[in-house]
């Protein structure tokens, strides 16, 4: 494991006076609802963050078109009529649940993951928050397609917010707690700003994990008693090592203004360590670096992230780190879409 960045910990340290809307916090928040009772809570957890990051606000709607709807010209008068009540009821959902100022709503007209990523490349959203649930919830695949590919391909950050069981009231009577996982790199280091400030808006505990990969020996043969006793100080050296880590991070972390703790995980796989960490700990929100150590340029999201946004059973905030250009900006090239063109 690599010590402590100093560059990331001066990074870190001198992040926590930064004022909101500076670069390291969202300037621009998007909801996107549907038509689920889940979309209630999918606008209470975007206005809450905007609300914190001082940032703009923006509600939208997709009307779904299918393949077949894609191959009929859109009748101009049922589009307009449709859109009026999609604004309409977007109206009435902000003015119950949100309390800030200027929110923008929109109503667009295709398919829905093209129309998010687009809205977002456009307009410079750096946080799209949508939900996971019904139909959507789970494929083959794991996610939910139209949520697998926001989260690929939309500009920014994205906060997954799954559904909530009716009957889960653990979280509730155990007080707030964001998670925060880290493999010691400056991509996830760099989600530590964000979620210092989420918690201390929340008042929640801010819980920093460390799964150690476990040690693996290759061979034909089983290992012998030397080869055991190799792993186990290996493994106890890792151990060590990582707990030395989240110490020195912890100490970074401004003790008078939460409530922080530390946890190390080993002994398995570190993907499911961190799954199984989060439901143990009752967590209110987990935020990561859609990228660790294993980042790769080509993909978008890293295996640990994808892993823990597919099997999370609380809202997810994957942050993209604007200085690394993994996002568009609202001036790159145009978003490249299989809308349909709305009538006008």
């Amino acid at each position: 494991m690599r010590e402590l960045h100093p560059n990331s910990a001066r990074d870190l340290l001198g992040a926590m006076g930064r004022p909101r809307g500076s670069s390291l916090y969202f300037r621009h928040v998007m909801a996107c609802l549907d038509h689920s009772p889940q979309s209630r809570r999918v606008l209470a957890e975007a206005a809450a963050i905007a609300e914190v990051m001082g940032a703009e606000l923006t509600v939208l709607r997709v009307m779904e078109t299918g393949t077949q709807a894609m191959r009929r010209p859109v009748d101009p008068v049922d589009w307009n009529l449709g859109r009026r009540e999609e604004e309409a009821e977007l109206g009435r959902l902000v003015g119950e649940i949100c309390t800030l100022p200027d929110i923008h709503t929109e109503v667009m007209s295709g398919a829905t993951a093209d129309c998010i990523c687009r809205k977002a490349h456009e307009t410079g959203v750096d946080l799209t928050v949508l939900g996971v649930g019904g139909r959507d919830r789970w494929t083959e695949w794991g996610l939910g397609s139209t949520v697998r590919q926001v989260a690929e391909h939309a500009a920014g950050s994205v906060l997954i917010v799954p559904e909530t069981p009716a009957n889960d009231v653990t979280r509730q009577k155990s007080g707030e707690r964001v998670l925060v996982p880290l493999d010691s790199s400056t991509w996830a280091e760099a989600v530590l700003p964000i979620a210092l400030r989420v918690a201390q808006s929340r008042s929640a505990e801010l819980v920093l994990l460390h799964a150690v990969p476990d040690i693996s020996l290759t061979g034909n043969s089983p290992p012998d008693a030397h080869d055991e006793a190799l792993r186990a100080d290996l493994r106890h050296r890792n151990e060590r090592v990582a707990q030395a880590y989240l110490d020195r991070i912890r100490a970074l972390l401004p003790a008078d203004a939460l409530r922080t703790r530390v946890r190390l995980l080993s002994g398995e796989d570190p993907r499911r360590a961190l799954a199984r960490a989060v439901n143990e700990e009752a967590a209110s929100l987990v935020v990561l670096s859609a990228r660790g150590q294993g980042a790769h340029p080509d993909l978008p999201i890293g295996s640990t992230a994808e892993y823990l946004i597919s099997a999370a059973t609380v809202p997810v905030l994957l942050v993209r780190r604007p200085e690394a250009g993994s996002r568009p900006s609202a001036q790159a090239a145009p978003w490249r879409s299989r809308m349909v063109r709305a009538p006008v």
